[in-house]
């Protein structure tokens, strides 16, 4: 047994630290972290980010056309700063701004949640929400829950389902 030098609690041997004071039992004294002196530390690697100045003008966003090339459908969306893609399902209570299960969305690959557009001063991003046949961007998988620039006219393809998305009029 080891005996702690500060309060005098008995300790099995090989303990580090006292239970009750916190003493180092090896020393018999406290310890404290020391600082790292800074001019012995490497720069950050990391990329500097500079920050976007934000307008004060409030950007809204554009209406969506989506034409689905399998069907030829055209769906046109609202001017929202959110939309989301996918198969309705009510019994779980998911409802997306472009129901794609009128176009054999399942049998594609479509999951309910599949993606997302989002429009955030005046720029448009495309998000995989974790699909699971993934999101294509002009031929490009993405990788979800990535914000991924939007063009203004776009081929995106959720699973084996082919869209051609055109922002604004």
């Amino acid at each position: 047994m080891i005996e702690c030098p500060s309060c005098g609690k008995a300790h099995r041997l090989g303990t580090l630290f006292c239970t009750e004071c916190g003493t180092y039992l090896p020393t018999g004294q406290t310890l404290r972290t020391e600082p790292f002196p800074t001019d012995e530390l490497s720069p950050p690697r990391a990329a500097v980010w500079q920050a976007e100045s934000v307008e004060s003008e409030d950007i809204t966003p554009y209406p969506v056309r989506i034409h689905v090339l399998e069907t030829g459908r055209e769906i046109i969306l609202p001017a929202l700063p959110e939309l989301l893609l996918g198969r309705m399902d009510p019994r779980h209570g998911i409802f997306p701004h472009a129901d794609l299960s009128p176009d054999r969305a399942l049998d594609l690959g479509v999951s309910r949640r599949h993606a997302r557009i989002l429009q955030q001063r005046g720029r448009a991003y495309l998000e995989d929400l974790g699909s699971a046949n993934g999101t294509y961007l002009n031929g490009e998988r993405l990788t979800p829950y990535v914000l991924y620039p939007l063009p203004r006219q776009a081929e995106v393809q959720l699973g084996r389902l082919r869209l051609q998305i055109t922002l604004g009029d």
